[in-house]
């Protein structure tokens, strides 16, 4: 069993919503909300490779939005793994650096993934929708059927324009400026230490 502070650290990486209430299963299961996203066109792992700094989130996770004053500046390290990704995030718990190592597995359409993480309930869905991979990014990520949209950004501040752009893709996720979280400019981790590292990847094997 996770100690309570990894379990918070999970869901905060994450950052999608996976508190939510169990709901009986209806007769026919509606579309899942990212299945209607259209992934960035011709996708290309090796450009997307490399580092990224988390600008916001939007999220309706109730749990989100309750520790939204527990942000703290995140980075996200990618590096191709044939049709996956593993990703590397570094953020501070309580004043400490984590790392967690995660694979991204590949999901059978370009710009898409499958992820697993120890403490969640079921694997998450992740959609690129937008990137430039020179400056800015926007993913998507959903979980129980809960859909958050996330902004990235090769370095910080992040433009307007890509902004602009964000703010467009949480409206017509059916989200509003009240689920906007955005992220600390400073304070970021360049590493931890070993007695702070959750590997994901060591421990499910690449695929």
């Amino acid at each position: 069993m996770l100690p309570p502070r990894t379990a918070l650290f999970l869901t905060l990486v994450l950052a999608a919503g996976f508190l939510g209430l169990r709901a009986r299963r209806p007769a026919q299961q509606p579309p899942s909300p990212i299945s209607a996203i259209q992934p960035k066109a011709d996708f290309d792992a090796q450009q997307f490779a490399g580092t990224w700094f988390l600008a916001a989130v939007a999220s309706s996770c109730r749990f989100l939005q309750e520790q939204g004053h527990r942000a703290e500046a995140t980075t996200l390290r990618v590096d191709p793994q044939g049709t996956s990704m593993a990703v590397s995030t570094l953020r501070k718990l309580d004043g400490i650096c984590w790392q967690v190592k995660q694979l991204y597995r590949n999901a059978g359409v370009p710009g898409c993934f499958l992820l697993q993480a120890r403490g969640a309930r079921g694997q998450a869905q992740v959609a690129v929708g937008e990137t430039d991979y020179s400056s800015f990014a926007i993913l998507y990520l959903e979980h129980s059927r809960r859909l958050s949209v996330k902004l990235y950004a090769r370095s910080l501040p992040v433009d307007d324009s890509a902004v602009d752009r964000f703010e467009q893709r949480v409206q017509q996720a059916n989200l509003t400026e009240d689920h906007i979280l955005y992220f600390p400019k400073y304070g970021f981790c360049e590493a931890a230490d070993q007695f702070h590292v959750l590997d994901e990847v060591g421990r499910r094997g690449q695929q």
